[in-house]
C-alpha cells in the first residue's frame, strides 16, 4: 500500500514542478522591430528586440497568424526570424509568443509596429491597341491611317522608364512614349501609313515601385494595303511625288514613278506636274507596257 501511495505521491510531484516550470515562464514582452517593410515574395530577416525571450524553448513568431521562419533566440533580449510572403501594400500585425508557456495559457503579444509588405512582383502586359497580329482594314487615308498605339498592364507603370520600339518592314518609327495609370501611349512622329506589317517591343517598363518587366513584350499588327486604282483624285496638300508615294498608286516616290504620271496625262490638258489642284483626276498607268513585271488587272 505504502508502495502505490509512493508512486502516486512521485507522479503529484512531478506535475506540480512541470506546471511550476510552465507557468514560470513568463510572456514575451516585445517593443520593437527592424526593418519594417519587405516584398510580398517574403524572406526579409527581421530582428525584434525586447525582453524576457524564451532561450531555452523558443519563441512562436506570426505576422497576421502566418507563422515566421528560421527563428533565432540568441538572447533574452533579442529575436531573429524570417517574414512569411504578404500581399503587397498590406500590413501585417506580428506576435510573439514563448513555447515555454502551457499552450492552453500560451500568450501572443503583439508588436506596436507594423510589418508592410512592399511591391516585389513585375507588370504584365494585358492588352495592346492594336492588338498582337491585328490587320486593320478600314481607314480613310492610306498615307495617315493612325500615328499611335497604347499598351496597357496589370499594375501602374512608369511611362518614363524602358522604351517602346517600334519599326516597319524598312524603318524605325520614331516617336514619344507616355501615359499614366496602368496605360502608355505611343505616339509616332509621323502617321503609319497602309501596306505596312508594324513591330512593337516593350521593354524595361517599371511599376511605381521600380520592378521591371522581366522580358521584353513583342507583337506586331498590319495596315493592310488599299486596292490599286487606274485613277486619282488630287487632295489638298498633295504633291506629285506625295501622290507616286501613296500605296494606292505605286507606294514609292521614286523619279520614275512620277515621269509616268507626267507622260500618262498630259496629252488630256494643260497638265502642270508642279500646279495641281484639288479635284484633279489624273490616270495612274500600269502594266507591261510601262514596264511593270505583272500587268494590271
Amino acid at each position: 500500500m505504502n508502495r502505490f501511495k509512493g508512486i502516486a505521491l512521485t507522479f503529484s510531484l512531478v506535475f506540480v514542478v512541470v506546471w511550476l516550470a510552465g507557468c514560470g515562464t513568463p510572456p514575451p514582452i516585445p517593443s520593437g522591430m527592424s526593418p519594417t517593410t519587405g516584398p510580398e515574395t517574403g524572406g526579409t530577416t527581421v530582428k525584434i528586440t525586447g525582453e524576457d525571450f524564451d532561450i531555452k524553448n523558443g519563441v512562436i513568431v506570426t505576422f497576421d497568424g502566418k507563422n515566421a521562419q528560421s527563428i533565432n533566440v540568441p538572447s533574452e533580449t533579442q529575436i531573429t526570424c524570417e517574414a512569411p510572403a504578404g500581399t503587397a501594400g498590406q500590413t501585417a500585425t506580428v506576435k510573439v509568443a514563448n513555447k515555454g508557456q502551457p499552450e492552453d495559457k500560451r500568450e501572443q503579444v503583439s508588436l506596436t509596429q507594423k510589418f508592410t509588405y512592399t511591391d516585389a512582383t513585375p507588370p504584365e502586359v494585358t492588352t495592346t491597341d492594336p492588338s498582337g497580329n491585328e490587320t486593320i482594314s478600314e481607314y480613310e487615308d492610306s498615307m495617315q491611317v493612325m500615328n499611335s498605339l497604347t499598351i496597357t498592364f496589370n499594375e501602374a507603370v512608369n511611362s518614363g522608364t524602358g522604351s517602346v520600339f517600334v519599326t516597319s518592314e524598312s524603318a524605325e518609327i520614331t516617336g514619344k512614349a507616355t501615359g499614366s495609370g496602368n496605360t502608355i501611349t505611343f505616339t509616332a512622329d509621323e502617321y503609319m501609313t497602309a501596306g505596312n506589317v508594324y513591330s512593337i517591343t516593350v521593354s524595361g517598363i517599371e511599376d511605381t515601385a521600380g520592378n521591371a518587366l522581366t522580358t521584353p513584350y513583342k507583337f506586331n499588327f498590319t495596315i493592310q494595303a488599299p486596292d490599286k486604282v487606274k485613277l486619282y483624285r488630287v487632295r489638298p496638300g498633295d504633291t506629285l511625288p506625295a501622290i507616286s508615294a501613296r500605296p494606292e498608286v505605286y507606294g514609292s516616290s521614286d523619279r520614275q514613278y512620277q515621269l509616268r504620271l507626267v507622260e500618262a496625262n498630259q496629252d488630256y490638258y494643260d497638265f502642270n506636274p508642279n500646279r495641281l489642284f484639288v479635284g484633279q483626276q489624273l490616270i495612274v498607268p500600269r502594266g507591261k507596257a510601262w514596264g511593270d513585271e505583272v500587268a494590271a488587272e
